[in-house]
């Protein structure tokens, strides 16, 4: 083969060669940028329109639609709760470090706020708290203990966490906080999800019936978390700004998750638990309706839903009137909070909620609306009567959360084998 040949041979066969290596390179580049930006829309046709129509003009980008509202309504100002209320859906561990003790009773004391549960109750930080808030404040903070159910992925975690229950209520936990990963995310020593009604947890809300600690319970996600995160998804902004929400695609299924607790609650009728965010059912409340008339052991709180409760202000004023024993206030404060300044100070975010409950205001931005993204929608008031808002703000949950030393007498009489957990299977 003459020279100038062999060399147009090798020429070619380098120049294939760099290119199937670039296509290979391009292939998982793409597939790379499409699994980190699940949402993109670069290689999108209909995308590359819309950007388009952006540029010439005769479109807008959803993050930048900021419509000011032209309805004029008249607007009652609110300031305090109408009662002494206690939060029981609050986490201090998620406020920043210019909302001091002294700053956050502040806030609590303009807005009528008595008392705030900490949710935050992991082994170390529990006792900071109890240290930094509650000892300093010893009548507005109440603490709730929270157990790490992922102890079932290793020999003898169960039994850790009984005795960090015993621990923690020797400490003062009036109360037991579950994670919102249960029945999600965590996994035993065999690498299986663990479900929520999982009988070896059984030792965990038996003794906490046994002790009447009442158990929060965060139980899946929002219905618009399982559907495709696309344009009609009314939580689009939320999951595209948050992409580990979406639980699309994903195992269990929602309806999975609703029947684990059902038989949960069915299982262990002692045990007082309350469904956290009014169960993640605030999408539902004739579903939420049936639980509660099902399972008299189950309450809810209404912690970060007023977004869905403050569009079916009809629907959730019947809900709220019929099941006032068992509604219990909570506004999930924390997140998203400045000391001072324009943005949503405690008092603010206190106020937002007791404008929900006590005025029929119509209109109205929900709850950290311009921070979490929950919807592109605006709330109406339920106006309650005085009797059920009393009920709501402090009644159901001085009824339901034992004094500290109730709990630490029914510790000392309850038999040694509650705290032994049964057998992990092998």
């Amino acid at each position: 083969m003459p020279r100038n040949r062999k060399f147009v041979v090798r020429v070619s066969l380098g120049a294939l060669a760099l290119s199937v290596l670039f296509a290979v390179a391009l292939y998982y580049g793409v597939a790379e940028f499409r699994q980190r930006y699940p949402n993109q829309g670069v290689f999108s046709g209909a995308r590359l329109r819309d950007s388009a129509a952006i540029l010439l003009g005769t479109d807008v980008a959803l993050s930048r639609y900021e419509p000011r509202p032209m309805l004029v309504v008249k607007r009652e100002a609110v300031t305090r709760a109408s009662y002494p209320a206690i939060d029981v859906h609050f986490h201090l561990e998620s406020l920043p470090e210019s909302v001091t003790p002294e700053r956050l009773v502040q806030a609590m004391d303009a807005a009528g706020i008595d008392k705030v549960v900490n949710l935050g109750g992991l082994p170390g930080m529990f006792e900071h708290f109890a240290s930094t808030f509650r000892d300093r404040y010893p009548d507005r903070f109440i603490l709730f203990v929270k157990p790490d159910l992922g102890a079932l992925g290793h020999e003898g975690g169960l039994a850790e966490q009984m005795e960090w229950l015993e621990k923690a209520v020797r400490l003062g936990a009036r109360g037991v906080k579950l994670s919102k990963s249960f029945g999600m995310g965590q996994r035993d020593s065999h690498g299986n999800l663990i479900p929520v009604d999982d009988p070896r947890l059984d030792p965990i809300w038996e003794l906490a019936g046994r002790l009447g600690m009442p158990v929060l319970i965060h139980t899946s996600e929002p219905a618009a978390f399982f559907e495709p995160p696309d344009f009609s998804n009314e939580r689009y902004e939320e999951l595209v700004a948050h992409a580990q929400f979406s639980r699309f695609g994903k195992s269990p299924s929602r309806d999975e998750l609703m029947a684990q607790r059902e038989r949960l609650l069915a299982r262990h009728p002692q045990t007082h638990f309350i469904g956290a965010h009014v169960g993640m059912n605030e999408d539902d409340l004739g579903y939420a309706a049936q639980l509660l008339d099902r399972y008299p052991n189950y309450y809810v709180d209404i912690a970060a839903v007023v977004h869905a409760l403050g569009r079916q202000p009809y629907t959730a004023r019947r809900f709220f009137i019929r099941y006032q024993d068992r509604i219990l206030f909570g506004t999930d404060g924390g997140f998203g909070l400045k000391a001072d300044g324009d943005g949503w100070t405690p008092e603010r975010l206190f106020r937002s909620y007791v404008e929900f409950l006590e005025t029929d205001n119509e209109y109205l931005e929900y709850p950290l609306a311009d921070i979490a993204r929950q919807g592109r929608w605006r709330i109406y008031g339920l106006d309650l009567p005085a009797e059920v808002l009393e009920k709501i703000y402090v009644r159901n949950a001085e009824r339901l959360i034992p004094t500290e030393a109730a709990i630490v007498e029914r510790l000392a009489k309850t038999p040694a084998a509650l705290n032994l957990p049964p057998t992990e299977p092998d």
